[in-house]
């Protein structure tokens, strides 16, 4: 036996001789390539740079992914994803606009989360209902709210006080902002009382939809095949601008007198107070947005969702364990802090931390915090741009004095339902 084993011991050392002679080391194994992907968004300025430090952080402590944050206009980002669909060439995860999400569910190239949520253990219940909406068809998620906005009131506070009003004691209900606008508006120096977006486009559908739910309305039928805005609360609503133009309130002009110093009140987003808070000549405030005695508090929402686009599925779960960290309540708190942008989760809206950086660095973002929950979000359909667009034009000519209130309701119910069908 021993024998035997001194015979292998030699017949071993035989066979590595010429291993050893020519001073051969084993080589480590290669180290794996890390998991890269391509993530699209158009968040520009101090947004783009917070979520190119985020990225940077989550690739640092992450480095089995490698991910590219890659900045693309607004106006080039839907455009663009339309033909990256088309061409076989879309990026991995992207964030886009909220009211482009139905045309892109739609398209078969978002991948359902369904799975992904589930074995993460993610609480969509901490998400606002109205945000997971827009990502919800049949019976699949397609994406998540990683940032919203919403509008409320903007107070000039020198203009409210050469006319004698409060800007402490805003206008709670329109009859009060009529009230108010009329009197501190002052044509003979060019200040409007209430600045209105009059101007055709999704703009000004964006801000009379507020009016619109405030006055009990809706914009489309609850199973979204038909206009429901040619209603007593859509003549209401529009009623009550042609009033404020009538009394002086407001003169049509082109949208920005506030940043000027010219309007004593608008209706604005949120991301407007960290831009006034650096450029607007003139002390200011905010306000909840005043709504009819008789009617309930609304305002209208827009925001980014993320959503997956990655055919691989390593890619695929890559690209999910980076929208779960994104969406988190811990970095979502950062994000919020340091974009501006609304809470998407009331983890977030509620957290102690969250609350005392509102009230010691803007407390003018409070109104817009506290009025997420009366959010309501636009009309998830495919044709929504297009619905938009006529809705606008009608109402624009009301406006001008070029049709009736009930005329021009009717003609854009008309055209809505045309294109929806």
């Amino acid at each position: 036996m021993k024998r035997a084993l001194f015979l292998l011991s030699i017949f071993a050392l035989v066979l590595a001789l010429p291993v050893l002679q020519s001073g051969f080391s084993p080589r480590p194994a290669l180290a794996q390539e890390p998991i890269k992907l391509t993530f699209w968004n158009y968040w520009d300025g101090k947004n783009g740079e917070t979520i190119q430090a985020l990225v940077e952080r989550y690739n640092a402590e992450h480095p089995g992914v490698e991910i590219e944050n890659v900045f693309v206009g607004w106006g080039e980002l839907l455009p663009k994803l339309q033909l990256a669909v088309v061409g076989g060439d879309a990026p991995d995860l992207a964030a886009a606009d909220m009211v482009w999400m139905p045309y892109l569910a739609n398209s078969g190239a978002l991948v359902p989360l369904n799975s992904f949520i589930e074995a993460s253990g993610l609480d969509l219940a901490d998400f606002y209902p109205a945000l997971l909406a827009v990502n919800t068809y049949g019976e699949q998620i397609y994406g998540l709210p990683v940032s919203t906005n919403n509008l409320e009131l903007f107070i000039n506070q020198d203009l409210f006080e050469a006319a004698g009003l409060d800007p402490n004691t805003p206008p709670s209900t329109w009859t009060e902002l009529a009230d108010y606008a009329t009197r501190c508006a002052n044509p003979e120096q060019g200040v409007v009382g209430m600045e209105l977006f009059t101007q055709p486009g999704e703009g000004l559908t964006w801000q009379f939809q507020v009016y619109l739910w405030q006055a009990g309305g809706e914009f489309l039928t609850e199973d979204l095949s038909q206009a429901a805005f040619n209603s007593d609360a859509g003549r209401r609503a529009l009623q009550f601008w042609l009033d404020l133009i009538d009394s002086g309130a407001y003169t049509i002009s082109d949208w920005g007198l506030f940043g000027q110093g010219k309007a004593c009140m608008v209706m604005d987003g949120s991301w407007m107070v960290g831009i006034w808070a650096e450029t607007a000549p003139f002390k200011w405030t905010t306000a909840r947005m005043p709504y009819p005695e008789d009617g309930q508090p609304a305002t209208n929402m827009g925001g980014e969702h993320i959503f997956i686009m990655a055919k691989d599925e390593a890619k695929q779960q890559a690209a999910w364990d980076f929208i779960n960290w994104f969406t988190s309540t811990e970095i979502q708190l950062e994000w919020d802090q340091a974009t501006g942008f609304m809470p998407v989760r009331d983890s977030v809206a509620t957290h102690e931390a969250y609350r005392t950086w509102l009230t010691e660095t803007e407390p003018r973002l409070l109104p817009f915090v506290e009025m997420q929950r009366y959010a309501h979000n636009r009309p998830p359909v495919e044709q929504y741009a297009e619905l938009s667009d006529v809705f606008s034009a009608m109402l624009e000519r009301a406006l001008y004095g070029q049709m009736s209130v009930e005329d021009a309701l009717s003609a854009a119910e008309a055209a809505v339902n045309s294109l929806l069908r």
